[in-house]
């Protein structure tokens, strides 16, 4: 197995240069990248609808688990057009598995606080979000701390996407 895998997907990176080696791969063949993934992958339960944040992984490990079914994606404006450099590696594996038909929704709304946004507003906006979706398992691993709250809030089954050094492991949480 490709080296990069071991040290971008299965534990926790933000290193710029490896994420950009490794969305190489992932660009390349798409399909054989979830099937890598899918090996490296643990699951406790199997989430059909993901928030995804800066970490480009978790979109790749859902997406793995699920293939070749597709998953919803509630995501950030920032993520959503790519105009945020930490987003960049998001945009674009969120735009590859589009491309392939691997994502059935995008749903965007905000996950931080902003000028126009409060705190309280981003969980109720992000809860409402979810409410409208109705996931019958969400993974919250990809959003912040605003939008874990409003994921509680609304009731639903929980899981969280965290590398484990060897493999990269969805636990449930609800």
């Amino acid at each position: 197995m490709d080296q990069i895998w071991f040290k971008a997907y299965t534990v926790y990176q933000k290193d710029p240069r490896i994420l950009d080696e490794w969305l190489k791969v992932v660009e390349e063949d798409p399909i054989k990248a979830l099937e890598t993934a899918r090996k490296l992958t643990v699951a406790e339960v199997i989430p059909d609808t993901l928030t995804l944040g800066f970490s480009p992984q978790i979109l790749v490990a859902i997406l793995a688990v699920n293939y070749p079914s597709p998953v919803n994606v509630i995501t950030s404006p920032e993520v959503a057009q790519g105009t945020y450099p930490a987003a960049r590696h998001s945009y674009k594996t969120l735009k590859v598995y589009s491309e392939v038909g691997l994502i059935s929704q995008i749903t965007i709304t905000p996950m931080t606080p902003t000028e126009q946004f409060t705190p309280k507003q981003v969980i109720e906006e992000v809860k409402r979000t979810i409410e409208k979706i109705r996931p019958q398992i969400l993974d919250i691993s990809g959003g912040t701390q605003l939008v874990a709250i409003a994921a509680v809030q609304a009731k639903i089954k929980l899981t969280y996407t965290y590398p484990q050094g060897k493999q990269v492991k969805i636990y449930t949480i609800t």
